[in-house]
């Protein structure tokens, strides 16, 4: 068995160096998230004024 002696510094050093790199990694994926959704978004507002101007075009041909 493995046993490690670290002082209470250490441990709590190592700690908060764990809570840093799981912050940066939860904040890089919240921004990719953003990210994706923002690009959805756009995607369907843009069918969606297509999809306008389309039958505003048809009206006017009537």
């Amino acid at each position: 068995m493995l046993v490690i002696v670290m002082s209470q510094d250490t441990k709590l050093i190592l700690f908060f160096i764990w809570v840093v790199i799981a912050m940066l990694i939860s904040t890089v994926g919240l921004v990719m998230i953003m990210r994706w959704y923002h690009r959805e978004v756009t995607k369907v507002k843009k069918q969606q004024a297509e999809e306008h101007q389309k039958l505003n075009n048809q009206d006017k041909n009537i």
